[in-house]
Order: C-alpha cells, then structure tokens, then sequence
C-alpha cells in the first residue's frame, strides 16, 4: 500500500475495522444529540421516566464541559476517532501514542458524563449511553491493540523502517 510516499503493509486486522467502525457508528448518535440541543431535546426517542430522561440529561447545566455543548464536543471525538482508527490511521506508527492517549482521555471523559448522570442529574440518556459503551469498547479494542502488536509489524509500518 502507497502512503504518503511509503510502501506499507496493510495493517488492518478485523478487530482494527471493528474499532474504525464503532468510531464511524459514534458520529451519527452524537450528531442525533447534537442536534436535539440545537432544537429540543423532545426529538430524542427516549423515553421520560424518572430513571430514563434523555430531555433531562442533554439540557442540564452539566451537558456543557467549559461552555461547550458535550454532544459537540462527542461530533468532534468520533470524527477524529474516525479518522484515528480508520485504515490509514492504523498505518501510521506515529499515530499509536495519540490515539492511546485519546482513549483514555474519552474514557475518563465517559465516567465523569455516568458520574454526572446518577449522582447530579439523576437521569439516564440512552443515546448517551449508547455513546458511552461505544466509547468504552473502542478503549477496550486501542489498549489491546497497543498491548499485542508485534514490534516487527510496528517496524514494517515504520516509514523509516527497511523492511518496507
């Protein structure tokens, strides 16, 4: 494969397009929620229980992280997660660190949004939390990846690397 000028090998394993794929998924469910804060959060199919109130969540003071609405703030992880975990992506080596790093960041992310839902809203968001296990599974998936890939692959996908 030609990048950038690089011969590379595909790097791309089928639990690498089961993570690129939950990255493409998050975009749809967070600009649904980006949109129902644009407009009313009445749009989200969810139901308004005590327990269950999508409307609840995704207008309170805490669905805004420095006066940015969280669910843009979801739009524009999952695009840059897309672009991340996609084929082309997962070929540049130099991009391991950043997307490992932004993982955890989401993830830490993710348990203050839970954090926030029980203990201050006290309300769930399904769509959010449909965002939320998304998020956690792609952690699971980058951690692995980054943990089991052989340092010869890593070498081969190096555009330094004479094993081209």
């Amino acid at each position: 494969m030609e990048i950038m000028g690089n011969t590379k090998t595909s790097s791309m394993t089928p639990i690498r397009y089961v993570c690129f794929g939950l990255s493409l998924l998050g975009i749809p469910i967070t600009a649904y929620l980006t949109i129902a804060h644009f407009t009313s959060p009445e749009i989200l199919a969810c139901p308004s229980t005590a327990a269950i109130n999508c409307a609840k969540v995704t207008s309170s003071a805490e669905s805004y992280f420095l006066g940015i609405p969280v669910a843009v703030l979801g739009l524009a992880f999952f695009t840059y997660l897309s672009i991340l975990n996609s084929p082309w992506g997962f070929s540049q080596t130099n991009l391991r660190v950043p997307r490992l790093g932004s993982m955890f960041f989401g993830v830490a992310f993710v348990l203050w949004l839970i954090s926030a839902e029980l203990l201050i809203i006290q309300s769930i968001c399904l769509w959010c939390t449909a965002v939320h296990v998304i998020t956690v599974v792609i952690f699971a998936i980058v951690v692995y990846d980054y943990f089991t890939e052989s340092p010869d692959e890593i070498l081969r996908r190096s555009p330094n690397s004479s094993h081209s």
